[in-house]
């Protein structure tokens, strides 16, 4: 995948599904309203890596493997998150190239991203846990030209600390790129990938309606990242 896209190809939305969400209850409602916005945007879903991506790092601890192995073993992970996620849609399906995904789109369904084909093809980032599904789906973000990306997580956004550990800790709603890289709430690589998105949200994935206030107003619970490449 080559940086930028042409423009009557561009994708209006690329949501990162979190592995923290994955839990029925959970993923369901937020699929079925990602398929309700099909119709009116251009959308990809890039999926996380869940419990396949733990796995991988509790066999990597067993066996010591090298970064190499597990970082394939991690973007394979994210394919097997993306089959359950496409499963678990009524309108959805798996895409591993630019043109399925023009091919998803064009017949009413939602592209689940497969992305071990891309970046197999290109291997474009490091090879390092710096590096998870988050700074992946920023670097497909703005390969596609897409106009946002979106982060859903399993907390509101970027808060001032741990609340598990604080009960008093509070939502930041707008944040710069280089202020994120203290916090905890996405990979370390992130900050250095993001810097030529367009817009940025990291929203709650158990409020799927939050995401849909966002696409018809511009704002939301949440936090705004502020990048460069606005």
């Amino acid at each position: 995948m080559t940086r930028g896209a042409k423009e009557d190809s561009k994708i209006d939305l690329v949501c990162k599904i979190g592995g923290s969400l994955g839990r029925s209850e959970i993923l369901s409602p937020l699929l079925r309203t990602l398929e309700a916005l099909r119709a009116e945007h251009r959308l990809l879903v890039v999926p996380g890596g869940g419990s396949f991506a733990d796995l991988v790092r509790t066999e990597a601890a067993v066996f010591h493997l090298g970064e190499t192995a597990t970082h394939w073993m991690a973007i394979l992970a994210m394919d097997q998150y993306g089959y359950l996620l496409a499963d678990l849609g009524q309108a959805t399906r798996t895409v591993r190239t630019p043109t399925e995904i023009e091919d998803a789109l064009g017949d009413g369904a939602v592209p689940i991203l497969l992305p071990s084909t891309l970046l197999l093809g290109g291997d474009p980032l490091p090879h390092s846990w710096d590096v998870t599904s988050d700074t992946i789906a920023a670097y497909i973000a703005i390969s596609l030209g897409a106009d946002l990306l979106v982060l859903l997580k399993d907390v509101d956004g970027v808060l001032t600390a741990d609340p598990r550990k604080d009960p008093d800790a509070v939502l930041i709603p707008r944040l710069s790129l280089s202020r994120l890289a203290g916090y905890a709430c996405v990979d370390a690589a992130f900050a250095r990938e993001a810097e030529r998105l367009r817009r940025c949200w990291i929203l709650n994935g158990r409020h799927p309606d939050r995401l849909v206030t966002l696409l018809r107003s511009g704002q939301t619970v949440g936090t705004e990242v502020e990048t460069r490449g606005k």
